[in-house]
């Protein structure tokens, strides 16, 4: 489940939103929704860049919104199974992914983008 990670989080928000907004059965869609909190932990200047340091998320190979340094966020989402990449803004250099990978229903994924060992990006991901 670690390799959840990989900033599934942000881009599949948007995706699932979508999805989530044309279920039939709210019940049903409640019994098949995960939670998950995700944090942009990495101030840019710890490697030389912008503070903000952006970075594009795409789910599924569709780009679904760009992420900044503090930003958070909140969401219930369907389970299912996700491809996603995290590029730096504008540009087509992909600096973490994850998957394809399924989310199960019933879990909650909190996602910490921070800085590892020798400033190497990491999502610390925690599952329950």
């Amino acid at each position: 489940m670690k390799n959840i990670s990989r900033i599934f989080v942000v881009a599949a928000l948007v995706a699932m939103i979508l999805g989530f907004g044309f279920s039939v059965a709210p019940v049903t869609a409640a019994e098949s929704t995960f939670d998950l909190y995700v944090r942009h932990n990495i101030n840019g200047r710890s490697l030389g860049l912008e503070k903000e340091l952006p970075v594009d998320v795409y789910v599924n190979g569709g780009y679904a919104f760009t992420f900044e340094f503090g930003e958070s966020f909140s969401a219930s989402l369907p389970a299912g199974n996700y491809f996603i990449e995290v590029k730096l803004a504008g540009t087509n250099v992909t600096v973490m992914s994850l998957g394809p990978t399924d989310i199960p229903a019933g879990v909650n994924v909190s996602i910490l983008a921070s800085l590892g060992a020798q400033k190497t990006p990491t999502l610390k991901v925690n599952v329950n």
